[in-house]
């Protein structure tokens, strides 16, 4: 219950002005009936109507409720609670209330019900009625790829001017049919370039880049059963096969200590991903952690930047692993506000070089770097290392300006991705200090970890 900093708290906010909002409630003198046991705290707080809010939160599992009727999730009122857990407010051990027993009951049932759902589900699967599924999914997704070939090869022979000329619509109908056909990881890649071609300015070199791997990637999955296993089960996850969890937490995964060391949102409007980025302290291994919200429900506040857990990740099969999940957590440590052990720019592209050897439909990496110096080359902002080497910052991050003044004109280390082109940074240390860089408008840009 102790792993609660002020920080978590804003990571969890739905934005800067419910923050805010929740400040102004985090005040002892607006709550009443404060409690806490060893996973739930509660506690009422008074609105601007003539009943108290009740507010409840399992501190464990971070799941929450509040009588107001805030359309945000968490509301202020639960953050605010949360801020007062967060800054070491008086709240005093005791029973939980009724409402927050009720709460914890039916929490308790409907998890109890579910589990036994799905442990019959696993127990009684239907081999046939599942081989036919994958069967019927394997032809439209071969349908799929032919229908790919035939438009890549039209853009080809029209020539890229022309197909750049075309409008919106031309790249989101050929995704459409990639849906339609169930692979959804190639209808991402066809939009992606529909939105590099109308706006990057090197659209020529990369939209032909684009191309070529697309095409490479139909060769790949013709050809699926030639690859290396670690391969052939990368080729399936970009075409948008999906590996189930269950099978995955049967597997015996990696123990160590993990550092959280970056975290990142993205919306768009119906479906919030969250990106949290790990390090093990003894495998020296990077980890992905993703979670998903829809609509307007919140995300997990699983992890908060700075966290050490001890924990055991599974990795899903890839050509290198890198996306896993949490199999179990044993115990959480004091946070560490430093990055790992630096590299610097020739072993960022090494490490790049080898990885496309065995994978050329790999995109980023992983990587900290450092210690380089952020410095401002042909209108571009790049980094510099102490062997005068140099790389660009990617262009698509919005927090230049925030990364030079935090620097100062001294060296600074890094945790981001590399495209192979550009570094992307999501984690910056300087001084003994770490500060992350939000991505989505409504947060902080530059957070000092606390």
């Amino acid at each position: 219950m102790s792993d609660w900093s002020i920080q978590r708290v804003e990571q969890l906010a739905t934005d800067s002005a419910a923050f805010k909002a929740a400040q102004g409630t985090a005040k002892p003198a607006k709550w009443q009936n404060l409690g806490r046991d060893d996973r739930l705290v509660w506690g009422e707080c008074q609105g601007s109507g003539s009943t108290p809010y009740q507010v409840r939160v399992d501190l464990i599992d971070v799941t929450y409720k509040c009588s107001c009727p805030s359309r945000k999730l968490p509301c202020k009122h639960t953050l605010g609670l949360l801020l007062l857990v967060a800054g070491g407010a008086k709240i005093n051990t005791a029973a939980p209330p009724e409402f927050v027993a009720e709460w914890s009951a039916n929490r308790a049932k409907r998890a109890e019900a579910k589990q036994a759902r799905e442990s019959k589900e696993a127990t009684a699967p239907d081999p046939a009625a599942k081989a036919k599924r994958v069967e019927k999914r394997e032809t439209r997704v071969v349908s799929g790829l032919d229908q790919l070939e035939v438009w890549l090869a039209d853009i080809i022979g029209q020539g890229l001017a022309t197909t750049r000329a075309q409008g919106p619509s031309f790249w989101s109908q050929m995704a459409s049919r990639l849906v339609d056909a169930q692979a959804p990881g190639l209808a991402r890649r066809v939009g992606d370039l529909g939105e590099l071609a109308m706006a990057s300015q090197q659209w020529q070199d990369e939209l032909l880049a684009g191309l070529a791997r697309l095409q490479l990637l139909i060769d790949g999955y013709r050809g699926i059963d030639r690859l290396p296993p670690e391969l052939a089960a990368e080729v399936r996850s970009i075409v948008g096969w999906t590996q189930e969890q269950d099978v995955l937490r049967a597997r015996e995964g990696t123990r160590d200590r993990w550092q959280v060391i970056a975290r990142r949102q993205t919306d768009d409007e119906t479906l919030k991903t969250q990106f949290t980025w790990l390090h093990g302290a003894t495998s020296n291994a990077f980890a992905l952690v993703l979670e998903f919200a829809v609509g307007a429900q919140p995300l997990p506040a699983t992890y908060s930047v700075g966290q050490v857990i001890d924990a055991e990740l599974v990795f899903f099969d890839g050509c290198p692993p890198i996306r896993a999940l949490e199999k179990e957590r044993f115990s959480v440590e004091p946070r560490q506000l430093t990055l790992p052990a630096l590299r610097d720019i020739a072993t960022l592209q090494t490490e790049y070089s080898r990885i496309l050897a065995t994978n050329p439909w790999f995109e980023r990496m992983p990587f900290v770097l450092g210690p380089v110096r952020p410095l401002f080359h042909a209108g571009r902002l790049q980094l510099q290392d102490a062997a005068d080497r140099r790389v660009p910052v990617s262009a698509s991050c919005r927090h230049t300006w925030d990364l030079v003044a935090l620097a100062g004109g001294e060296p600074v280390s890094l945790f981001g991705e590399w495209s192979g082109t550009a570094f992307d940074p999501y984690s910056v240390e300087r001084g003994g200090r770490l500060y992350t860089l939000a991505r989505i408008a409504d947060l902080p840009l530059l957070s000092r970890v606390a």
